[in-house]
């Protein structure tokens, strides 16, 4: 347990000092959140992977896994959609994808070090990908997918793996501050994340808690069960089951409020589910400890 809190304790801390931050000083952290989309987190990504021993079987296994989740996750969405006769669409965002970077990143390399983090990249990239393709494709009357690949994240990922798959190595004079650059992530993130938790006003509780609670143990469960059935073992089990599980991604609330779709009862899943994993995440750290 000593252990765990150590893990934890340092993200959470980080992240109020990122709520006191928005709380007395109002500030423009789009600059901020481009620095870390189109910089820190592709010079992370191809550092991490270099520097892992992730194999192509453990790539395509966590990748798939975490299609896996969001797909059995948005199929459960869908058929909760029709019984409540509910019409906002915006929510499948939250319900489905997780805050596996800003948040899934400092936990991973916190409990499980270079490889964990490495893999956690995986699964945030494939998260990545449905939310700026599918996910716009659900909010937004245009129907464009071409949006997955503007993201520089997707291509810092196949960089790594080509490099780790044959073996190449960064020469020292660029892997230095390529690592520099990209251990910037981790604190920036969860600052960013803090700060912007401050804009978000909960309105629609009940609906905000039960969402919540399906994106956080509907998410851990989707896992459990892909791990089960494909025998997956190891870091990648313990990094998809963890990821999975993560509270809903500050980037749906963002897209949502961009494109006018139900940004108030998004809002309230990202705050609860955020306030949630202080409990939900060491819980997970135990258990699959």
């Amino acid at each position: 347990m000593a252990t765990i809190l150590e893990t934890v304790v340092p993200v959470f801390l980080i992240i109020l000092f990122g709520f006191l931050i928005g709380k007395f000083k109002k500030i423009n952290v789009g600059p901020l959140v481009d620095l870390l989309v189109y910089v820190t987190v592709p010079a992370l990504i191809v550092s991490s992977i270099t520097k892992s021993s992730l194999s192509a079987a453990d790539f395509f296994t966590v990748a798939l896994s975490a299609a896996g989740v969001i797909f059995i996750l948005g199929i459960l969405a869908f058929f909760l959609f029709k019984a409540l006769k509910s019409t906002a669409r915006g929510l499948y965002l939250p319900l489905t994808i997780g805050n596996s970077g800003y948040l899934g990143y400092p936990v991973a390399l916190l409990a499980f070090g270079v490889e964990g983090l490495s893999r956690a990249v995986v699964f945030d990239v494939v998260n990545s990908l449905f939310l700026y393709s599918i996910g716009i494709w659900l909010i937004h009357e245009k129907k464009d997918f071409r949006g997955m690949f503007k993201i520089p994240l997707l291509y810092a990922v196949i960089l790594g793996i080509g490099l780790n798959l044959f073996q190449i190595q960064i020469h020292p004079v660029i892997a230095k501050p390529l690592e520099m650059v990209g251990s910037i992530t981790i604190p920036l993130a969860l600052l960013v994340l803090g700060y912007k938790l401050t804009e978000v006003r909960v309105k629609a509780f009940l609906v905000g808690m039960g969402a919540s609670l399906f994106r956080i143990i509907g998410g851990f469960l989707a896992a459990l069960l892909l791990v089960s059935l494909f025998s997956i073992s190891g870091v990648s089990r313990n990094i998809v089951l963890l990821e999975a599980a993560m509270p809903s991604a500050v980037m749906t609330l963002i897209l949502c409020q961009k494109y006018g779709r139900d940004a108030d009862a998004v809002a309230s899943v990202v705050f609860l589910s955020t306030a949630i994993s202080m409990v939900s995440i060491p819980l997970i750290l135990s258990v699959i400890s």
